[in-house]
């Protein structure tokens, strides 16, 4: 948390309609369908994007690294726990895609929508600092998934850095948990429970995520188990 950022917020704009979630909605899957739990059908690619484990020295490590150092193989459908060893390495952000390497995410995604300045940004409910934005957050209206319920907020791709803003002086880096453009070629999930980013989009777009040198990306099918 971080204090000073009064306003941070200001490029984005709670929705009261969430009409533009629907198609969301109604593309997911159950809670136990895989990745389709979390992202709608019709895309022509999907991926996984790793968050980063944490040494003790503060040194961010790839699910690679950490596998090897282990002796254990890491695939597209890999939990942590499973690939960890008995070194100390701090887990991965959990529910949340790491601070330091949201801007680029966004740049990546910026690039495969017509609309980067118009999108869509679904914030989970039960984050405790979402509580400062007011009463009227308990009363929704939300986009509704897999047992989720999210708040709406519009703009661009890049405001996504910024949703942290619960309004009263103080920022919690927070990543959207849903959010798509409005064009909607691709869609982005970020679940409280797991340690990864599923992605949805065209074939290209994977691809340029997989060559961004900061970020761990791994292709998964849409009926892929969530690790």
């Amino acid at each position: 948390m971080t204090q000073g950022n009064k306003g941070h917020r200001h490029r984005l704009r709670r929705l009261s309609d969430v009409s533009a979630g629907h198609w969301v909605e109604q593309g997911v899957g159950d809670f136990d369908s895989g990745v389709n739990a979390l992202l709608p059908v019709g895309f022509e690619a999907y991926a996984r994007v790793l968050h980063p484990a944490e040494l003790v020295e503060d040194r961010y490590m790839r699910w690679s690294e950490v596998a090897e150092r282990s002796g254990r193989a890491l695939h597209s459908q890999s939990r942590f726990e499973e690939i960890a060893g008995p070194k100390p390495t701090d887990e991965p952000q959990q529910g949340q895609f790491p601070a330091e390497l949201l801007p680029v995410l966004c740049e990546v995604l910026a690039t495969h929508t017509a609309t980067a300045e118009q999108c869509y940004f679904g914030l989970w409910e039960g984050w405790g600092w979402i509580g400062d934005l007011g009463d009227a957050v308990g009363e929704g209206p939300w986009v509704e998934l897999s047992g989720r319920r999210y708040l709406l907020f519009e703009g661009p791709v890049g405001a996504a850095t910024e949703l942290g803003d619960n309004g009263d002086g103080y920022f919690f880096p927070q990543s959207p948990n849903l959010w798509w453009p409005q064009d909607r070629v691709w869609c982005v999930a970020t679940d409280v429970d797991l340690y990864s980013t599923y992605v949805g989009g065209s074939a290209r777009l994977i691809q340029d995520l997989a060559g961004e040198p900061h970020l761990e990306v791994l292709p998964v099918e849409l009926s892929d188990r969530l690790g």
